[in-house]
């Protein structure tokens, strides 16, 4: 089943407008699914940071080497 689409607007000086459109028909690209593809790009890498920054923010207990191999199954 395919996700329900629905579309976004957003403002870009002429200039990247422009260049988008000059890069995606001298290449043949779907404009509308690279610019998805950068969105979810972004997305995830921002999720990833916020998750990071968020888990940093509270105190932890360091765990030595060893007990970290061993919590993975690959200790001697």
């Amino acid at each position: 089943m395919r996700p329900v689409m629905t579309s976004m607007s957003i403002r870009v000086d002429a200039e990247i407008k422009a260049r988008w459109d000059k890069l995606s028909e001298e290449h043949g690209l779907n404009a509308s699914h690279l610019i998805r593809q950068a969105i979810i790009d972004k997305l995830e890498e921002l999720e990833d940071f916020y998750t990071v920054r968020s888990r940093l923010s509270e105190p932890f207990e360091p765990v030595p080497n060893e007990e970290v191999w061993k919590r993975v199954g690959l200790a001697d």
